[in-house]
């Protein structure tokens, strides 16, 4: 197992998300980043279903909660796995989103305010405040603590290095794989990387963080995780067979035509993207 150091090394991909834009957020995109870590953590499964369309198949992503998963759960995993479990059976991206207004309100600010910002304040990086909006409507809000600036700047610094893992892929594939150790589920933050999963996979299985099931330990600042032989529930655990990129095309795609992506969220001034 690969060890790495720093405090904050098990931030799920949402909370990465709101700790770099606070204060301005898009509470879409924080929610779609949290189910993508779910995925790569083999928490939730990502699976599609081919579906005759009027000139060609359609790829139809599902999502659906693993089985004999460990408990507790971190927060906001915890409470994402409860919206997937509400729409059930079918497992749908649209009945998962309409789960998700019931569980966030229908601008799904709540996922940030009741769930995100308040797993930032619990880990010391982030404290309640109000603002205002324009100057004059008043709304809750979170601001950065100094641990929390320090966080941010770390994190900033580790995407802005990933951002040349691709050029690494065949000069230096231990050298990405380290450094995907050590972004963790923040990795998802960096969209130059989407078309590389499956050599980051490559990677990362040559390097030493292989955990030999098939899964990439970068942490163990979170409570460790049994597997079934498919799945490895470790929250500080990547597998990026979880997935394939045409899978994720899907879910994003599914994502966006359900309506989760490019509306509301944000913080009374505006959205923000990663």
């Amino acid at each position: 197992m690969r060890n790495i150091s720093g405090s904050y090394a098990g931030l799920s991909a949402p909370e990465a998300y709101l700790l770099i834009n606070l204060p301005r957020w898009d509470a879409h995109r924080a929610l779609k980043l949290g189910f993508m870590g779910l995925v790569t953590q083999g928490i939730l499964r990502l699976d599609t279903e081919d579906r005759p369309g009027f000139i060609r198949v359609r790829h139809i992503p599902q999502l659906r909660v693993a089985p004999d998963l460990p408990a507790p759960l971190p927060p906001v995993a915890a409470s994402l796995v409860k919206v997937v479990h509400g729409a059930e059976p079918d497992g749908l991206i649209q009945t998962v989103l309409r789960q998700c207004q019931r569980e966030y309100r229908r601008t799904l600010v709540g996922f940030i305010n009741d769930c995100v910002g308040p797993a930032l304040v619990a880990r010391g990086l982030a404290a309640p405040t109000r603002a205002r909006a324009l100057g004059l409507f008043p709304y809750d809000s979170f601001a950065l603590t100094e641990a929390g600036e320090a966080e941010k700047s770390r994190l900033k610094d580790l995407i802005r290095e990933a951002q040349a893992i691709p050029s690494l892929l065949d000069s230096d594939p231990a050298k990405a794989a380290a450094q995907i150790a050590a972004l963790g589920s923040a990795f998802l933050l960096v969209e130059e990387l989407k078309p590389h999963y499956p050599a980051l996979e490559k990677a990362m299985r040559q390097s030493d963080g292989s955990s030999g099931d098939g899964g990439y330990y970068f942490s163990d600042s979170q409570t460790s995780g049994i597997g079934d032989g498919n799945f490895c529930f470790d929250f500080g655990h990547l597998d990026f067979s979880c997935f394939d990129a045409g899978a994720f095309d899907s879910f994003d795609a599914g994502f966006s035509d359900a309506g989760g992506d490019g509306g509301g969220g944000g913080d009374g001034g505006g959205s923000s993207g990663c």
